[in-house]
């Protein structure tokens, strides 16, 4: 069995946290939202269909770095391994899902734009390569000496 991993583009939702552990490890945690969406053709516009939240940390140095440059309500590609976090509370066993980052990479924020169509619906650009063939010989123009072809 193997621990799964996220990999995905996701939404900072609060201001990350960085503390220090009583060793003095360095460690930042933020939640994130994963969405998924679908384009709407009455509205003309992408919506979330459904959101997956997880707690997120990062580790000693990469955790120090994070903490200078992320902020709530950024986007960013994560890469982390899903675990298990457990700990005991008033002598009663807790435990919880958190997403131990392995790769974070802060996304550049969009320009404001207008509703764009899907693909499917957008107007034909050219194709360079329906262009007619020169008609005076060349490869693959007319027939070859070779009627195997």
């Amino acid at each position: 069995m193997s621990i799964p991993t996220i990999t995905d583009i996701a939404g900072i939702i609060n201001a990350p946290e960085l503390r220090y552990t009583q060793s003095g490890k360095a460690v930042l945690s933020m939640r994130l939202a994963f969405n998924d969406s679908k384009y709407d053709e009455q509205q003309r516009k992408w919506v979330t269909t459904k959101t997956f939240y997880a707690d997120a940390q990062a580790w000693e140095h990469a955790a120090e770095r994070l903490a200078e440059t992320l902020s709530q309500g950024e986007q960013v590609y994560v890469v982390g391994r899903l675990e298990t976090q457990q700990w005991e509370k008033d002598g009663e066993k807790k435990s919880k899902p958190v997403l131990n980052l392995q790769t974070v990479r802060k996304l550049a924020k969009a320009e404001p734009q207008q509703a764009q169509q899907p693909r499917s619906q957008q107007a034909p650009q050219d194709d360079p390569w329906a262009t007619p063939a020169a008609s005076a010989g060349g490869w693959g123009n007319g027939p070859t000496a070779d009627p195997a072809f």
